[in-house]
Formats: structure tokens, C-alpha cells, sequence
């Protein structure tokens, strides 16, 4: 089951609002107290009405930090690119040193060709 709350920063820590019908809000220091706070109550609110217990809920939270959110999502953006640019430079490396390996060069050649150690070298192989 999956859960939006929206937060916003108080004075005293944090209070997350659950929409709908049966919404409801906390209160907390963190805002990782006020998911599980938020958990804990639908859990309740399932056995209050003989619903079967509750496995797998999962929140998702969003903010209000006016200025600070659009630059997380700049930043996660990003950070997305650079796990997927991470991801071919690691198939291109490892073509390249089986490339290598097939015209017949040894391992510590490669290494230095590469600037890592062998050790390095046998992982990219294996």
C-alpha cells in the first residue's frame, strides 16, 4: 500500500498530513518519526475496521522547502544521468580490456594502460 503525505517544517519539527476522507495529521521532531507514525496509524485504523493486518506500506513524502525541493529534484535528476553514464563507461571498460586481452596483452599491461592494478583488471575480466 502506498501512502502520500504531505509535510511542512514547523518550529517544532515536522507535521504530515494524510489526505482523504479518513485523513489525519502528526506531529513530530524528524520526518522519518512522522512516517512512522503515519504507519502505525493505518495500521490501527485497518484493525479498527477487522481489516486483515497491513504488510507492506510505503510513504511517500512530499515537502514543502520552498527552493530546497526544486533543487533536490535538479540534483536527483542528475544523479540519475550519472548512474546511467556510470553504467556504459562500465560495459565500455570492460569490452575494452577484452579487446585487450584477446590481442594477447597481460594483465599488468593492461593494468598500466588502464592505471589500475591487476587485481582491478581480473575483476573488469570476471
Amino acid at each position: 500500500m502506498e501512502v502520500k503525505i504531505h509535510a511542512e517544517r514547523t518550529q517544532e519539527g515536522w507535521t504530515a498530513e494524510v489526505p482523504g476522507p479518513e485523513g489525519f495529521r502528526v506531529t513530530a521532531r524528524r520526518l522519518d518519526q512522522c512516517k512512522d507514525m503515519v504507519i502505525e496509524r493505518i495500521k490501527t485504523l485497518a484493525e479498527q475496521k477487522g481489516n486483515a493486518e497491513i504488510c507492506d506500506i510505503v510513504i511517500k513524502v512530499e515537502a514543502e522547502l520552498p527552493g530546497i525541493i526544486c533543487d533536490l529534484e535538479t540534483a536527483k535528476v542528475k544523479m540519475l544521468e550519472a548512474q546511467k553514464l556510470q553504467d556504459q563507461a562500465s560495459a565500455e571498460i570492460r569490452a575494452v580490456v577484452s579487446r585487450m586481452r584477446d590481442e594477447g596483452l597481460t594483465m599488468r599491461d593492461i593494468a598500466v594502460l588502464l592505471g589500475v592494478s591487476p587485481q582491478r583488471v581480473a575483476q573488469l575480466i570476471g
